[in-house]
């Protein structure tokens, strides 16, 4: 594409595409970064409209030349039984009760399922895809954290089966890994996770372009100050990481204005999440201006460009709403040919299939395709009810068939006295009108008592937050109890290895105890001995008198 894609025009969300098809918005909310960063400086209402701002697509998606990627799970050999997946996890109690065995067990299998999706992606098509962060539950855990070695053969074998077909494979460390925190423990965990996601990826024997991406995280009321701290600590991360280390702008706290400047300082590729930036463009007024020093990021250190791109559900107007994924995307942004583009949405590994079937880019099988049915919503699993939606259509329905009646359309016959029919018609519009006044006093009486309801629902929300910290409170002391435990153990065996050590330290020493009055028997002797030789009468010291009487028969025998 080159210059071409540099000067593609900038098309708002109502513009028709090349293809005809209407254009949605961009929206993206990564389902493995469940955890939401508190930004102080930039809290964002939920409920509030948000100003729709321009965003990038396309001018001939035909021409894509990149691959395009799906994230960590796939929806087909999920549904599977047994099911093919690679983000298996446990209980922290369940570790304490059975050891870490369990850990690995469970980490082995999530390894072979790796091999099986990429054997799958491999006939079908598809050879870009983001591994989940969960395949070795609790590496990096402060406390019971792991080496993963023992898996190194699995995971050389996976290795071996994504080289062999040249498919790309990244990770995305979950947002809860913050280098730019004020919480030493929080950069000193960051650290830990950044370096298993990195020493996998060496264990496969994957090569630079296996990267693993990070947000900049919290602003904390100081942005320079933020960035200032992650150019310290990324400084003291090993070559390891800082060898896959990329960052990514996201749609709150940090654009791509914000971030490129010190991606270029330290060499460190910048991500360009189209939808996040479609968000929070920042000081941006023509992104397309900047993809060449965005891409030069990653050609610098000899990485293939990797970007993200996702859509806005149907209907989304706040900004919570604009954040959901849509199920699938109809659009891809002006890329260049050498980027691979990760589609962020619902449906995974069909999102991918949805493109390649719209633009012609792959050929997709038939019994690996599953249609879209439906009509998609605003609304997504855990976020704001839909409920007050529900009763609004209904309202609108009862007030349609109203006015049908209204309009003659019932089964009131004309033929019969005419101007009483007329008569009737005013005094029922009369009525009706009556009652939709009621309707709508009604309906605000509703919309009253769904806000009440949405405010009791954040109340109970905040409860069940307070007792999931008090859970996890529990837990981390189940833990530390089962450490103290250990330790106690431990320091009983410590205890009875130093018993042992001054039981022989006892022996030798009445050992030689017994040793010491031979050893003076025998310097006695060779005193004596010696006092012979030189003619030196010396007192024996336990003289003993000869027997006489014996003497005397000697003698006599003599």
């Amino acid at each position: 594409m080159g210059k071409k894609a540099a000067t593609t025009a900038v098309k708002l969300e109502s513009t028709v595409a090349a293809t005809g098809v209407v254009e949605p918005g961009i929206e993206e909310a990564k389902k493995e970064e469940n955890v939401t960063v508190k930004l102080e400086e930039e809290s964002l209402t939920e409920t509030a409209a948000v100003a729709e701002t321009p965003r990038y697509v396309h001018d001939n998606p035909r021409a894509f030349k990149g691959r395009l990627g799906y994230a960590c799970m796939n929806t087909i050999l999920r549904k599977q039984k047994p099911s093919v997946f690679s983000a298996r996890t446990c209980r922290l109690a369940t570790v304490a009760e059975k050891g870490i065995d369990v850990i690995k067990e469970i980490a082995l299998q999530n390894v072979a399922d790796m091999k099986t999706m990429i054997q799958w992606n491999e006939d079908h098509n598809i050879r870009f895809m983001r591994l989940s962060s969960d395949m070795f539950p609790f590496a990096s855990h402060e406390k019971i954290g792991y080496e993963i070695d023992f898996a190194e053969k699995e995971l050389k074998e996976a290795g071996d089966l994504a080289n062999k077909y040249k498919h790309r494979l990244t990770m995305h460390p979950g947002q809860y890994n913050q280098l730019v925190s004020l919480n030493p423990k929080v950069v000193a965990n960051t650290a830990r996770e950044l370096y298993y996601h990195a020493h996998m990826l060496d264990l496969m024997g994957m090569d630079q372009d296996s990267v693993m991406i990070i947000h900049m995280g919290g602003v904390y009321g100081d942005r320079e100050a933020a960035l200032a701290r992650f150019e310290q600590e990324y400084q003291k991360l090993p070559d390891t990481v800082k060898r896959r280390l990329v960052l990514e702008n996201d749609e709150l706290g940090y654009s791509v204005s914000d971030l490129l400047p010190i991606c270029q300082k330290l060499q460190v590729p910048l991500v360009l999440d189209w939808h996040h930036h479609h968000i929070n463009p920042g000081n941006v007024t023509d992104l397309l201006s900047l993809l060449p020093a965005i891409n030069k990021t990653w050609t610098d250190k000899g990485i293939r460009p990797k970007q993200h791109y996702s859509e806005s559900r149907n209907g989304a107007v706040t900004q919570m709403e604009r954040r959901a994924h849509s199920d699938r995307v109809q659009n891809l942004p002006p890329t260049t040919d050498d980027v691979d583009l990760m589609i962020e949405a619902k449906d995974k590994e069909q999102a991918v299939f949805h493109l390649y079937r719209l633009f012609d880019l792959e050929t997709v099988d038939d019994d690996a395709w599953i249609p879209q049915t439906g009509t998609e919503t605003k609304q997504t699993n855990g976020r704001k009810s839909n409920k007050g939606a529900r009763k609004k259509k209904a309202a609108e329905d009862a007030l349609k068939e109203e006015l049908k009646e209204e309009n003659g359309d019932d089964d009131y016959s004309e033929d019969v006295k005419p101007k009483r029919a007329r008569k009737v018609s005013a005094k029922k519009a009369s009525v009706s009108a009556k009652k939709r006044k009621a309707d709508v006093d009604s309906d605000q009486e509703e919309v009253k008592l769904e806000e009440e309801e949405v405010t009791q629902v954040r109340k109970t929300t905040k409860r069940a937050t307070a007792a999931a910290l008090a859970k996890r409170k529990k837990i981390e002391e189940q833990v530390e109890a089962i450490e103290l435990a250990l330790e106690e153990k431990e320091n009983e065996s410590r205890q009875a290895a130093d018993n042992v050590v001054n039981m022989d330290t006892t022996v030798l020493e009445n050992t030689a105890e017994e040793k010491k009055p031979a050893a003076k028997r025998n310097a006695k002797k060779g005193a004596q001995e010696e006092a012979i030789a030189i003619d030196i009468p010396v007192k024996a010291p336990h003289e003993v008198k000869p027997n006489t009487r014996r003497s005397r028969r000697n003698v006599g025998s003599k």
